[in-house]
């Protein structure tokens, strides 16, 4: 009797630790004030005229973005909906894998034009901390793309 008690509190114990780490590590469910972990506004320290053009200049990012994105993932599904013919030419194959990546050409020049006129809404020291900010951001993805050693 008593093992079983003990056996019932350490599940109670491991029962509420899971839901605190739930909620408080991987985030509340559709709770829509949650704010992603950066911000360049705070972290540019942007003044209430920078912050209206710099958001206006997200929005317009975004959605052109998303227009890529969007395009890429139905060419994708071009490609891979085939994956089980015979009868794919090579030249199908080439032509829609040349449009992904001009695809991916044009979100890289979107996101180069984007980071330029952020840049003209800034100071001098944003602008030094926009660099920055770049730079990192160049890094991590850099480290993302390598991959470990395979067996």
């Amino acid at each position: 009797m008593k093992k079983q008690t003990v056996l019932y509190i350490l599940l109670i114990v491991l029962f509420l630790s899971n839901v605190f780490f739930i909620f408080h590590h991987v985030g509340r469910f559709g709770h829509k004030d949650h704010k992603s972990r950066f911000s360049m506004i705070e972290e540019l320290n942007f003044n209430q005229e920078q912050q209206e053009t710099y958001k206006a200049l997200r929005s317009k990012h975004f959605d052109k973005m998303k227009s890529y994105s969007k395009r890429i993932s139905e060419l994708k599904k071009e490609i891979y909906s085939n994956v089980g013919e015979q009868d794919i030419s090579e030249a199908l194959l080439d032509s829609v894998v040349d449009l992904i990546a001009l695809e991916e050409k044009n979100k890289d020049l979107e996101m180069y034009k984007h980071f330029r006129d952020v840049r003209e809404i800034c100071n001098d020291k944003q602008k030094e901390q926009l660099s920055k900010i770049i730079n990192d951001a160049i890094e991590r993805r850099g480290k993302r793309g390598k991959s470990k050693k395979r067996d």
